[in-house]
């Protein structure tokens, strides 16, 4: 339904790469029998030729995957060779050729293979210490070390109780918001505040859903978390969408610069301002701002996105549209009479407060 750019490839290719590593799965209790065992262990996912021509030594196996076979081989010093769909063991015992022009900042010699080896092939590599029983991730340029059941839990509580804040916090300066853009009273400082907020509670809740798929099978209690939520978070996020200036800024690249700061630039007003392509000196106590309409309209039932879009390429701006007539609006591509009875009669209940934009009436979670 909603179209915002929510994760980058970067993260989205981390994401689903660590759900394959999550407990419960089959690779993950084969990796949980390495580390039992205090083996360590060095794995490659994928046996194409190009994989299988940086290899020497070692043997072909060529046998189905099991957790027990796989913690079997590792108690050997070389490279086990998975198949890309991680369904069949393809080689064992063999030894990684990588290029030495490659930089790792790792200092096990394993470790510095697996890294080497990702970064020329692209492919999943992973490395379990044998020292230190840990796990950690190589894919192309991103390392990922797993954490131990222990901090996973403790860092999960702290974020849904993070959470928690937030969302309270997003209710209220939301609410704020709908009141200045229904009045035409919206001042840059409030758009600033919301985006902030909500940023907040989209990183965090991001940051929950990293420790669900870490935990895996052993994350039930986090399934607490509303499935509304991430909708209602992108929603609240078509504030930036309402409030760049698109002679300054390409849309998709303003949202990319706000989800890119750091924590201490996302609090700093003047970061969001510049993302949004307002100069530095903009007068925030003389000037007003004037919303597309795009997050109000979201909140009407049964109004598609590409219908919300047309109709704020026609109008351009809320006001427009709340004072617009019915027949301007059922001339909009693809509103047509009923739906634009639907949406006038939804704009004045919201600008005469007979009802109040959804966001107003979502829930408290409360998880602890």
């Amino acid at each position: 339904m909603l179209k915002i750019p929510t994760e980058n490839q970067k993260e989205r290719e981390l994401v689903a790469t660590l759900k394959l590593l999550s407990p419960g799965t089959s690779l993950r209790a084969g990796i949980d029998y390495i580390i039992q065992a205090k083996t360590g262990g060095l794995i490659v996912v994928g046996d194409s030729p190009e994989i299988l021509n940086l290899t020497e030594g070692g043997f072909r196996i060529n046998c189905q995957f099991t957790p027990t076979r796989l913690s079997e081989l590792a108690k050997m010093d070389g490279a086990i060779i998975l198949s890309s769909d991680m369904k069949r063991i393809a080689r064992a015992n063999v030894t990684l050729m990588v290029n030495p022009s490659i930089v790792s900042n790792e200092t096990g010699l394993r470790h510095r293979a697996a890294e080497k080896f990702a970064k020329e092939t692209g492919h999943l590599v992973l490395a379990v210490s044998r020292r230190r029983n840990t796990l950690t991730l190589y894919t192309k340029n991103q390392r990922y070390l797993f954490r131990d059941r222990p901090v996973l839990v403790s860092g999960a509580n702290q974020a849904m109780l993070a959470l928690t804040q937030y969302v309270k916090t997003m209710q209220h300066v939301v609410a704020t918001l709908n009141w200045a853009e229904l009045n035409g009273t919206v001042t840059l400082s409030n758009v600033i505040m919301a985006i902030q907020v909500c940023e907040r509670v989209r990183r965090t809740e991001h940051e929950l859903n990293r420790y669900r798929i870490e935990l895996g099978t052993e994350a039930q209690s986090l399934q607490l978390i509303p499935s509304e939520l991430s909708t209602e978070i992108e929603r609240a996020l078509f504030i930036i969408k309402d409030y760049y200036r698109e002679k300054e800024r390409d849309e998709y690249q303003t949202y990319e610069q706000i989800f890119g700061l750091s924590a201490t630039d996302l609090a700093a007003e003047n970061s969001i301002t510049e993302a949004l392509g307002y100069p530095r000196d903009f007068n925030d106590s003389l000037e007003t701002l004037a919303p597309r309409g795009y997050r109000m309209l979201s909140q009407i039932p049964r109004i598609p996105m590409n219908i919300v879009e047309n109709i704020v390429q026609n109008f351009k701006t809320l006001d427009a549209i709340i004072t617009s007539n019915i027949d301007a609006l059922q001339n909009v591509d693809g509103v047509g009479k009923t739906r634009a009875a639907a949406i006038k009669e939804a704009l004045v209940q919201m600008k005469t407060g007979t009802s109040q934009p959804q966001v107003l009436a979502l829930p408290i979670y409360d998880w602890d």
